[in-house]
């Protein structure tokens, strides 16, 4: 099945577009880390253990994340994107001002999780930048179009560990409403440059005024490109949450943790940006929707791969040296090469007309883990200790491979569409008949 292509795909502003939207999330991602860097003091003010408040905020922001991807359902935002980053950047900024405001005052824990679960739902902007991306980029680009966005994921993570930890001396308040105003600078400067592509978003229009669509839930391919990136998610919150806990366990210093997680978050966008380019390139071999969604299943089957490696690495090479340890995180790192291969895929997976619908299906399957998975992970550690936080990583990341497998064969929903629409006696052919 050829694909149609927009004016937009040759204009030099799809480049601007991307930037943007890697502002936007490495702004919001690296004023998250404020949450890390003042639970302590946070928890003093509210008279609470700081491992109570650090489990209820870190649980709550888990479940937004999770309950992000039903906000779109039905595809709402497929024609107002804007709209969905505005509500989004709200629900991350407004807390962050709330929080340093209300919490010494209420010493609420009702509160405080009400407020980190609101920040949890930004996330849905990785559903929304992966639609209006597509607008701008052809499928054999996309993937480096979705790159600094999603690698924005852990770069941001990195550098806000720098920035926030350095303005720590100014006392937790003030960190989280320095980091509120940083969030403002990164959304101002995307409202200022963001656009839509036009021809994108009347093919959406026209498409859903003139044809019925199966619901997206139906299609037997949402459910599998949802579990293929479960083990892709588990793996990014297991080491972005306990893999600092697990260097103090084995007697590493704080200066040393924090260089690892920092050179783990370097690692995971430059990944990021060559997993996409090596996705682009495979793309192009075939102008196909088959070709488009199996090219970029097979950099995942690289990084489920990379995931299997670099967790047995942790568990058994890393107590062995600091260099090992080192050098196991940068492995576990090369599970960035999935999101931008993951979110470029929904617009060759769906039709127009439910590709928003479909993107925030697939989101809300493979956030699901992000609900239980720091819950399971703390089960785990006070259980079996760590060999099973990170045999479970390796295992989810070997099913990984055999789903992707599956992936690579099962019928996409967009092809299913054309073929329903050119069938003689499909639902035109009733009527008339």
């Amino acid at each position: 099945m050829e694909i149609k292509e927009q004016a937009e795909y040759s204009s030099p502003y799809r480049w601007v577009m991307a930037a943007v939207a890697g502002i936007i999330m490495t702004t919001s991602f690296m004023s998250l880390t404020a949450f890390g860097v003042a639970a302590p003091a946070m928890a003093k003010a509210m008279d609470i253990p700081p491992s109570t408040l650090s489990t209820a905020g870190i649980d709550a922001f888990s479940v937004g994340l999770f309950v992000a991807f039903f906000l779109g359902h039905g595809g709402i935002f497929d024609t107002r994107i804007k709209l969905g980053v505005l509500l989004a950047q709200a629900f991350l900024i407004v807390p962050q001002i709330l929080l340093p405001l209300l919490m010494p005052l209420t010493k609420s824990l009702t509160l405080l999780i009400a407020l980190r679960f609101c920040q949890g739902l930004m996330i849905m902007m990785i559903a929304l930048f992966s639609l209006q991306l597509a607008g701008w980029f052809r499928s054999s680009q996309r993937g480096i179009s979705l790159a600094a966005m999603l690698g924005a994921i852990t770069l941001g993570g990195a550098v806000g560990g720098i920035v926030t930890g350095s303005l720590s001396r100014l006392g937790w308040q003030n960190v989280y409403y320095i980091t509120a105003g940083i969030m403002v600078l990164g959304a101002v400067v995307y409202f200022l440059f963001a656009r839509d592509a036009a021809g994108h978003a009347a093919d959406i229009q026209l498409s859903k005024q003139n044809s019925h669509h199966k619901s997206v839930w139906s299609y037997p391919m949402t459910w599998i490109m949802g579990i293929v990136q479960i083990p892709n998610n588990w793996t990014l919150f297991t080491i972005g949450g306990f893999l600092p806990l697990y260097a103090y366990h084995l007697g590493y210093q704080p200066q040393q943790t924090g260089n690892v997680m920092f050179i783990w978050g370097l690692m995971g966008f430059l990944i990021a940006i060559l997993g996409a380019l090596l996705g682009d390139h495979w793309a192009r071999q075939d102008n196909s929707h088959r070709n488009f969604v199996n090219a970029r299943l097979r950099v995942i089957t690289l990084a489920n791969t990379s995931v299997i490696v670099g967790a047995l690495m942790i568990l058994y090479l890393a107590p062995i040296s600091y260099a090992w340890f080192l050098v196991s995180a940068l492995v576990v790192a090369c599970t960035m090469a999935t999101p931008p291969n993951y979110w470029a895929s929904p617009c060759n997976c769906f039709a127009v007309a439910s590709m928003g619908a479909g993107a925030f299906a697939i989101g809300v399957i493979s956030n699901s883990v992000s609900a239980v998975g720091p819950v399971a992970s703390s089960v785990l550690i006070d259980t079996v200790g760590w060999s099973g936080v990170f045999w479970v990583m390796a295992i989810l990341a070997a099913l990984g491979l055999m789903v992707n497998e599956i992936a690579m064969r099962a019928s996409l929903p967009i092809e299913t569409e054309a073929n329903r629409q050119t069938e003689p006696h499909g639902d035109m052919g009733a009527a008339l008949g």
